[in-house]
């Protein structure tokens, strides 16, 4: 089975400026097409998670790898084409741009990827 996904370890600045180790022990592998849910307690490190497989931290060691490409080793550009291309979220606030249907949020990605999707396709796949 090929990963889509495989997680790192991550260090944060803690109180007092003294750094804490967040993620500890962190491996995770999501097959192509799993859905995944992050569940646990507040502060347990689903966010810092979260974050770092999105590219909007870096882990201070180890990788992340979607798709077999490590994004860690990827510029911020490149790496936000790459994203654009392979990952998807649903945020606990939907984050939708409020002048745009539905359909026309799902599809803006997908656009700014110059990537022809039709209204259609996004139906189908409802």
């Amino acid at each position: 089975m090929r990963s889509v996904i495989a997680a790192p370890g991550r260090t944060a600045g803690g109180s007092g400026g003294e750094p804490v180790e967040v993620l500890h022990g962190i491996s995770l592998t999501v097959a192509p097409g799993e859905l995944v849910s992050v569940v646990g307690p507040s502060g347990s490190g689903k966010s810092t998670l979260l974050y770092c497989l999105a590219g909007l931290e870096r882990p201070s060691r180890g990788a992340v790898r979607i798709g077999g490409v490590d994004t860690t080793a990827l510029s911020a550009r490149r790496f936000a084409q790459q994203r654009r291309s392979t990952i998807a979220f649903v945020f606990q606030s939907y984050n939708l741009i409020p002048s745009l249907t539905a359909a026309q949020n799902v599809i803006l990605p997908a656009r700014l990827a110059r990537r022809a999707v039709t209204l259609v396709e996004v139906l189908s796949r409802a």
